[in-house]
């Protein structure tokens, strides 16, 4: 469910190509070093990130 915050920053981008997120944003998406980002371009634009939701393998029964 989309949170409804409204929150604007910047960042700068390094050398390396890096950006640091802001610490709201790693609050409100409990995200940790290592956590993966989704980045989505769309038509418009705008680039649209998401912390990244790893899905549980789905378990098999045999019947």
């Amino acid at each position: 469910m989309p949170h409804k915050l409204n929150y604007r920053a910047r960042a700068t981008l390094t050398s390396k190509g890096q950006v640091t997120l802001p610490v709201v944003l790693r609050r409100l998406w409990d995200l940790d070093a290592g956590d993966e980002i989704d980045f989505t371009l769309q038509d418009d634009g705008r680039v649209v990130l998401r912390k990244h939701m790893k899905l549980l393998p789905q378990q098999t029964s045999d019947s």
